[in-house]
């Protein structure tokens, strides 16, 4: 073969093979349907806007249904765990690495931790826990994880991986009705029951090591899942894709006020948004905030070296707050505040500041979901 041949060849190799690409990207896409906006109704949108849903072909919708993608074409071609079970902290320690994260959830003084390493294969995890019904979530491609009540219309359901994504996030499915829910967001956006949100549940994200050395008697999801999956490795890892700026999937909307994968707690309430680097809460140590109108206390707890949200309205009084060695401190008073939001002296000894849910997320996520978002980096 010529070096004229060889050439020739390599192009049309190359003219191919992005030709197969964009044909199964266009592939996997959700078809575009014929828009008939005539049932259009209001409902809580991003960040408490009002969205329109609107009704394609029959099917309800509050996202463009031409922007859902599809990361893995087989339905609950990534298992939800269904039937989870759990195993001592001594046990899980023998193959958890101690910086790896995941969620942490309390449910009457008993405490579960949910390794991201074993999230990363299955993404859901239907769960009860003292009583409550729990549906437990992480997209590694955002690094949300969120946990919510699997309440839907006063009936407790079961969640599974649709397989589809939008804006790079997770679309569950319930299987009860087969809505799509945006995991990002909370909320029913196609079928039956779009407009619904999820009420989240308190969770932290702290690293194994922080858990098993402050919860040595806690639950730990259990790696013996019923499917044969590799729990010490992690799929996106060898890439560099948590720490890289490329986004695998289609977006939105893109904010380049920081690196698409910096790490970030949100709040949101109201109608307004707001993002914290995880950097700067450590770097400051506490924010005073007001965000759509709720009085907000950001902190950095360095005993399970984990982001915590507070709020700062106490009966009918708005505290601020400065840091202190260990504790924090209301301005007015002086009382003394430990890492649980508890009083521990002065004028509030014995009140407790009620806690908010944070998010975690990688920046890209929280602007392309929340685009009119403020946001706090280290300086």
């Amino acid at each position: 073969m010529t070096g004229q041949q060889f050439k020739i060849g390599f192009i049309l190799f190359l003219t191919l093979s992005a030709g197969i690409i964009y044909y199964q990207y266009q592939f996997y896409r959700s078809p575009v349907l014929e828009l008939n906006d005539s049932n259009a109704e209001l409902s809580q949108g991003r960040g408490g806007a009002p969205d329109v849903i609107l009704e394609t072909d029959g099917a309800l919708h509050v996202i463009p249904l031409e922007d859902i993608v599809t990361g893995n074409p087989v339905k609950d071609g990534i298992p939800s765990i269904d039937e989870p079970k759990y195993e001592s902290v001594r046990a899980a320690d023998q193959y958890l690495d101690n910086y790896g994260f995941g969620l942490a959830v309390e449910v009457g003084g008993l405490y579960r931790f949910y390794p991201y390493q074993i999230l990363v294969w299955h993404e859901i995890v239907n769960d009860t826990f003292g009583g409550e019904d729990l549906l437990v979530t992480y997209c590694p491609l955002c690094f949300t994880g969120i946990v919510f009540e699997r309440e839907v219309a006063g009936e407790t359901v079961e969640f599974g991986t649709s397989g589809k994504l939008y804006d790079s996030n997770l679309l569950m499915y319930d299987r009860k009705t087969e809505t799509l829910w945006s995991q990002a967001m909370g909320k029913a956006v196609v079928g039956e029951l779009t407009g619904a949100s999820l009420t989240s549940y308190l969770s932290l994200t702290i690293s194994w090591a922080d858990f098993r050395n402050q919860f040595p008697s806690g639950q730990v999801l259990s790696r013996n899942t019923g499917y044969t999956r590799d729990y010490t490795s992690d799929p996106y890892g060898p890439s560099g894709y948590y720490e890289n700026a490329s986004i695998m999937f289609p977006i939105s909307h893109e904010d380049g006020r920081a690196h698409p994968k910096l790490v970030i707690y949100g709040y949101k309430a109201d109608g307004a948004s707001k993002a914290y680097g995880l950097d700067a809460i450590k770097d400051v140590g506490l924010v005073n905030d007001v965000v759509g109108g709720d009085a907000l206390l950001v902190v950095w707890d360095s005993t399970l070296n984990a982001v915590k949200g507070f709020s700062r309205q106490l009966d009918a009084d708005v505290l601020e707050f400065k840091h202190t060695a260990g504790f924090f401190t209301d301005i007015a008073t002086g009382s003394l505040w430990n890492d649980t939001g508890e009083a521990v002296s002065g004028e509030y000894r014995g009140r407790q500041l009620e806690v908010v849910s944070l998010e975690n997320s990688f920046w890209f996520s929280w602007a392309t979901t929340y685009p009119e978002t403020d946001l706090l980096t280290k300086e």
